[in-house]
């Protein structure tokens, strides 16, 4: 007979793989500058919508991408 401890933990497992939602994958981005732009398109997508806190957040994370990006130019 499988121990009490054993079971409930059984169980919490099933419970939780039951609650899995399944996340549509996310695109596979080559680099900083594709990073970039696609927080700018949201950000922009944001803005024009009016959510201005969203679109802020989404344009610093295109600002740090962009530094990442040009971090290796020579100025």
């Amino acid at each position: 007979m499988a121990s009490k401890s054993s079971m409930n933990n059984k169980r919490l497992r099933q419970g939780y793989s039951d609650k899995l939602v399944k996340v549509p994958a996310r695109p596979a981005y080559r680099n900083d500058r594709d990073q970039y732009e696609h927080y700018l398109a949201l950000a922009l997508e944001k803005a024009s919508a009016g959510a201005r806190i969203e679109a802020e957040n989404y344009y610093q994370h295109a600002e740090h991408y962009f530094r990442s990006a040009t971090a290796d130019r020579p100025l």
